[in-house]
C-alpha cells in the first residue's frame, strides 16, 4: 500500500521511548517526534490475501442498519434499537480471538465495553473508542445511491472511483474506525502480543443523537474504575486524516479540540385571522426578517493563539516548502491574524467552521391553513460555537442582535428567561434544552506538549512517512468525546487514513476506500505496541 512507509516486520530497537523532540522557537506548531516503532510491525496491505478479507469483513458491518434517529426513544430495549442485537453478533463472529481473549461487557443493552487488562496494574489505561450507529438515509435519494446505502458493496476501479471502496451508510462514519480497532486487536491476541497497560475498547451505538444512552454510560463505568484523569489518553473518530500534499507538505491533523454546540428556539406569536384582511407581515414574514437578521449578522471569524486552525497553519508555515510568502508573513505576524481570519474564512466554508461559531437555520414551521394567518411560528437555529468561545456568549450575540431589531418591528421579547410584558406580537427566544444543559461548551484543548501528543506523533510517522508533520487541529462536529472529559486531559480525534479515503459523510454515496482501511488497523496495531515501555 502506497500509503504506508513500514518495510514488513520490525523488531525492537528500532523505536524508543525517552528522547525528547527540540522545542519549536515558534510554540503554535508544536515539537516533531521522532517515529516511535516498538516491537513488531506489520502492514496488512502487505500480507497476502487480507486486503479483500478486511474489505468483506467492513462490508458485512455496513450491511447491517443501525440507524439513530433524532426522535428514538430513551430506553435501549425498544424495537427501534433492535439492530444493533444482530450488529452485537457480527462483532462476537468476526473477531472470535478478541472476545476470547479481551473481558467483554454490554453496556446499557447494546453498548459494548472490551477490556485487555494489562500487566502492569499501576499504569493509566488507554481508551480506543467509536460507535456503531449511523445517520439516516433520506428515501428520497436512494435512486442517487451508486449503490445501495446498506449494500456493503466492493467495487475496484470504478468509473469515477478508482481504487477499492466499501460503500454504504457508515463506511467512514465510523465503521471503519470500529471494525479496524478490533482488527488490529484480533491481531494482536492472535500473535500472542499482551498489553503493559490496560487496554480499553467502548463503543457507543448513539453517537449520532448525542451518545447519552451509549457512550455516557460506558464513561461513567471507566471513572468509576479509575477514577478522575484516570485514563492515560483516548483515540476516537474526527474529521481529522493524513493530507499527502499541502504546500508540498504531507501533514497529520490530530483534532484535540472540539466545538461546543448549542440550539436557540425563535417563536413568533402574532394575531390570527382570515388571510383576506392580511397585514403588511404575517408571522411568518415577520420570522423571515428575523431569520434574515441572524443569517446577515454572523459570528465573527478569529484566530488567536489558542485556536487550533492557526496552530495548523503554524505547521504549515514552519514546514511547508511551498507555502505562498504573503500567507507565511500573515500567520506568523500576530497583528495580520485578524485580517487573514476574515480572508481565510470568506474562502471557504470548512475553514469558517474551524474560525467562527456558525450559524444554522435547521428547523421552521407555522401556519395551518392556506386562508388562515399564523398565529404561532417558530424556528431552530443550531449554533457550533467556537473553539475560543462559549454557550453565553452565542446567547449574548442573540440579545445584542436580534432584540433591537425585533423592538424596532414592534415586538416584545422574551429572551432567555427575561424581558417585557407580552403584547399581541411577542417574541420568545429560548434555548433548546440538551440533556440537562441549554447547550455544550467547547471541549478542552489537549496539549500538545506532553507525552501522548508525542506517542500519538511518533505512531503517525512510522505508518504514514517519516517526513509527515503531525499538528493539532479540531473537530467542528461533535463526537462521543464529549462525554468523556472527566476521564483524560489527552483526547485526540483521528481518522488513520488519507481524508481522500473517506467520502460523502453523511450523504449520498458515502464510501470508504480500503487503503484507508487497512491504513486504520495498522495504526491501532502499531499504537499498542507502541505504548511498551511509553510513561505519561
Amino acid at each position: 500500500m502506497a500509503a504506508v512507509t513500514g518495510k514488513g516486520k520490525h523488531h525492537g530497537g528500532h523505536g524508543h521511548h525517552g528522547s525528547k523532540p527540540k522545542p519549536s522557537p515558534k510554540g503554535l506548531c508544536p515539537a516533531q517526534p521522532a517515529p516511535l516503532n516498538v516491537g513488531e510491525d506489520w502492514d496488512p496491505a502487505a500480507e497476502d490475501g487480507y486486503g479483500a478479507a478486511a474489505a468483506e469483513r467492513l462490508a458485512r458491518a455496513v450491511q447491517i442498519n443501525t440507524v439513530s434517529y433524532d426522535n428514538a426513544p430513551a430506553d435501549p430495549k425498544d424495537p427501534a434499537f433492535d439492530g444493533h442485537y444482530k450488529f452485537a453478533e457480527y462483532l462476537a463472529s468476526e473477531f472470535p480471538k478478541v472476545y476470547e481473549t479481551l473481558e467483554h461487557e454490554q453496556v446499557n443493552t447494546h453498548g459494548h465495553l472490551y477490556t485487555w487488562k494489562g500487566s502492569n496494574e499501576g499504569l493509566k489505561p488507554v481508551y480506543l473508542m467509536a460507535h456503531e450507529d449511523t445517520v439516516p438515509v433520506n428515501p428520497e435519494t436512494l435512486g442517487q445511491w451508486a449503490h445501495g446505502p446498506w449494500s456493503g458493496d466492493i467495487t475496484t476501479d470504478e468509473e469515477g472511483a478508482p481504487g477499492t471502496w466499501i460503500w454504504g451508510r457508515g463506511s467512514s462514519d465510523c465503521k471503519n474506525s470500529l471494525v479496524g480497532i478490533l482488527a488490529a486487536i484480533e491481531k494482536l491476541a492472535n500473535e500472542g502480543w499482551t498489553p503493559e497497560r490496560t487496554v480499553l475498547i467502548g463503543y457507543g451505538f448513539d453517537e449520532e443523537i448525542s451518545g447519552g444512552r451509549g457512550a455516557a454510560p460506558i464513561s461513567k463505568i471507566i471513572e468509576e474504575r479509575y477514577g478522575v484523569d484516570g485514563v492515560a489518553f483516548l483515540v476516537d473518530e474526527g474529521f481529522s486524516g493524513v493530507e499527502d500534499d499541502v504546500y508540498g507538505l504531507r501533514i497529520a491533523s490530530l483534532g484535540m479540540a472540539e466545538k461546543g454546540s448549542t440550539s436557540v428556539k425563535l417563536t413568533v406569536d402574532t394575531l390570527g385571522g382570515h388571510s383576506s384582511v392580511p397585514p403588511p407581515h404575517t408571522g411568518i414574514g415577520y420570522i423571515s426578517k428575523l431569520i434574515t437578521q441572524i443569517e446577515e449578522h454572523p459570528f465573527k471569524p478569529e484566530l488567536t493563539e489558542q485556536s487550533p486552525y492557526l496552530k495548523y497553519l503554524s505547521c504549515l508555515s514552519e514546514h511547508a516548502p511551498d507555502i505562498p510568502k504573503k500567507l507565511k508573513k500573515s500567520v506568523q505576524n500576530p497583528k495580520k491574524w485578524g485580517k487573514l481570519a476574515k480572508k481565510l474564512a470568506a474562502e471557504d466554508l470548512k475553514v469558517n467552521a474551524f474560525l467562527a461559531t456558525t450559524t444554522a437555520v435547521d428547523l421552521i414551521n407555522g401556519g395551518v391553513k392556506v386562508n388562515a394567518l399564523p398565529e404561532v411560528v417558530t424556528a431552530t437555529v443550531n449554533h457550533r460555537v467556537s473553539f475560543v468561545s462559549s454557550v453565553n456568549a452565542t446567547r449574548q450575540h442573540y440579545l445584542d442582535v436580534l432584540v433591537p431589531y425585533a423592538k424596532k418591528l414592534g415586538f416584545s421579547v422574551t429572551a432567555f428567561g427575561e424581558g417585557d410584558e407580552r403584547t399581541d406580537r411577542h417574541l420568545t427566544i429560548e434555548s433548546v434544552p440538551r440533556g440537562s444543559e441549554s447547550g455544550l461548551e467547547p471541549a478542552p484543548h489537549t496539549p500538545a506538549d506532553a507525552p501522548p501528543f508525542e506517542l500519538l506523533a511518533g505512531t503517525i510517522k512510522t505508518v504514514f512517512g517519516d517526513d509527515t508533520v503531525v499538528s493539532p487541529t479540531g473537530m467542528y462536529a461533535n463526537t462521543d468525546t464529549a462525554r468523556t472529559w472527566r476521564l483524560t486531559k489527552h483526547i485526540f480525534r483521528f481518522n488513520p487514513s488519507r481524508l481522500s479515503d473517506s467520502v460523502n459523510v453523511h450523504t449520498v454515496n458515502e464510501r470508504m476506500n480500503l487503503n484507508g482501511h487497512l491504513s486504520t488497523i495498522r495504526f491501532y496495531y502499531k499504537l499498542l505496541h507502541n505504548t511498551a515501555g511509553w510513561t505519561d
